[in-house]
């Protein structure tokens, strides 16, 4: 019996289209599709428990390689008792398996936070649970968003020495972390309507989640926080300064900026 020897160029096309078969069907799976990527950089996880009046929320950054998640991130607000350290930096190590996420952190006065969760890209949700400490036991459900960057112009009213000012701030979001998980912000300052100083530079200012602190070089601290995690439309907090041209009227002001 004789058989027909098929041209090898159409040997070739057959067999990469049988790779490709294969592909579709999951036989030859990337790296990418089994453990898909959770957005890299600033992160807000909320968590709200089901058990206890305790909510807390974790911001900075988280990084995923492979199916390995590591950050280093900060804890705000939350149950007194719980003794979490606002301007503590804590390590985060957590997998990625499919949809399904895991996350961990360093020991905060004796308490490990665990996170279950599932989702890809810029969200997640699941639930919590603290072992040790005194809020072992205490558990609830989380979700978790990766924050835009604010790189842009945000703009608000704020009282300087009696008068009604438009306050004007161009960010900078650094585009990596610092060491210590937060991002660095830079920008300019702008006031009209006062006479606190037309222009003003930012200093020693950062973004952990959804909180900014911001300082600049005529004495202001602003410390707002924004109104979401994944689509921020306007920050709000409190308004100081140390500076007499740009002393607040009314001591420590609340002062909300909306992106321009």
């Amino acid at each position: 019996m004789k058989f027909a020897v098929l041209p090898r160029i159409l040997v070739l096309t057959l067999a990469a289209t049988f790779a490709l078969a294969l592909t579709g069907c999951g036989f030859f799976n990337s790296g990418s599709n089994h453990h898909p990527a959770l957005t890299p950089g600033n992160w807000s996880i909320s968590a709200t428990s089901t058990n206890s009046e305790n909510a807390f929320l974790i911001g900075g950054n988280m990084t995923q390689s492979g199916n390995s998640l590591t950050g280093k991130m900060y804890i705000t607000g939350g149950d007194p008792g719980c003794n979490f350290d606002p301007a503590q930096a804590v390590a985060m190590t957590g997998t990625v398996n499919g949809s399904t996420i895991a996350i961990s952190s360093a020991a905060i006065s004796e308490q490990v936070i665990t996170v279950a969760a599932s989702g890809s890209g810029s969200s997640f949700s699941g639930t919590y649970s603290i072992a040790g400490g005194n809020c072992g036991g205490d558990q609830g459900k989380v979700a978790g968003g990766a924050v835009p960057s604010i790189t842009g112009t945000w703009a608000g009213k704020v009282l300087v020495l009696g008068a009604n000012a438009t306050m004007s701030v161009a960010f900078t979001e650094a585009t990596t972390p610092s060491a210590d998980g937060s991002f660095a912000v830079t920008g300019t300052v702008t006031y009209t309507g006062s006479a606190c100083p037309a222009t003003a530079t930012l200093v020693s200012s950062s973004i952990k989640g959804v909180n900014l602190t911001t300082n600049t070089d005529s004495g202001v601290l602003y410390t707002p926080a924004l109104d979401s995690a994944t689509a921020p439309r306007n920050m709000s907090g409190d308004y100081d300064s140390t500076g007499a041209d740009c002393a607040s009227s009314d001591g420590i002001q609340t002062v909300t900026l909306t992106k321009q």
